[in-house]
């Protein structure tokens, strides 16, 4: 059995494996000049370059998983989802992430916490790099091949789950080991909170969207971009890991209570029409 056989017969397992030995294997480099954990303490350039070309692994494996299993017509109908722009007021789901992650420096200011508001402002042209950034290396991946895969086989709830767990569990979970490793506890707490329960939860509000909107990939492209832009926007300075943790739960409950909201109560909208 060939490559291309063993991947039309098994898409998911083979864009998962692609994309994890593409990012792992890259990533694992960085244990050549830093510790778990490093990647957050003025590490050396070169880990940068390692970041970002880890980084593609998802949008790689989908592009070379498409091809290999449906060659170039699969990547014009890859290209067309990406082209899907008409989307009318479902754009305004856009605010949906960067809303809900604002409510915890919010919510410490109000607990009495110092929030710094002039360095969120200073950190407003690199938030925005870094999202268009994140979300073209992921999405080819998330939402260009698995998502379109696992409604095939299950539900949207079941399907998003999956994609949850394997995109904040298993792929971000070990980029979030290189940057809040080598903590203990602390570290096994934080990268399951902002891995597989934060991720998942944010997944749930980019399929409402994604269902919405014809399989807009532009449009999840751009949320995705919003999750990272967002978290380095109002990212937090913490004086403990015991206030770290305690504040990334609240955040993540609120992402979670928001994915719940719009999926109990919202999720019937008219979807954007054909054209």
């Amino acid at each position: 059995m060939n490559l291309k056989t063993w991947a039309a017969r098994r898409p998911i397992l083979a864009f998962i494996l692609f994309t994890l030995i593409w990012s792992f294997g890259i990533w694992s480099l960085m244990f050549f000049y830093i510790k778990p954990g490093g990647l957050m303490q003025s590490p050396p350039p070169i880990i940068f370059l390692f970041v970002v070309l880890g980084g593609f692994g998802p949008s790689l494996s989908g592009l070379f998983t498409t091809w290999l299993i449906d060659g170039r017509t699969g990547l014009q109908d890859l290209w067309a989802r990406f082209r899907i722009w008409r989307v009318g007021s479902w754009g305004f789901a856009l605010l949906v992430i960067p809303a809900v992650t604002a409510l915890t420096p919010l919510l410490r200011w109000i607990a009495g916490y110092p929030v710094d508001t002039g360095a969120m402002l200073r950190q407003l042209g690199p938030a925005i790099g870094l999202g268009l950034t994140a979300g073209l290396m992921e999405e080819f991946g998330w939402r260009g091949f698995l998502l379109p895969r696992l409604l095939e086989r299950h539900s949207p709830a079941l399907a998003t789950l999956l994609l949850g767990l394997v995109w904040g569990g298993l792929w971000h979970g070990y980029a979030d080991y290189l940057g809040v490793g080598g903590r203990g506890l602390a570290s096994l707490l934080l990268i399951l909170l902002l891995g597989p329960l934060l991720l998942t939860a944010w997944s749930f509000i980019i399929t409402w969207v994604y269902e919405r909107t014809q399989g807009s990939l532009l449009l999840a492209y751009c949320m995705h971009a919003s999750i990272s832009s967002s978290a380095l926007l109002f990212g937090q300075t913490y004086a403990s890991d015991a206030e770290e943790i305690a504040w990334s739960a609240v955040s993540v409950g609120l992402a979670v209570l928001a994915a719940l909201f719009i999926w109990l109560f919202v999720r019937q909208s008219r979807p954007v029409p054909p054209g």
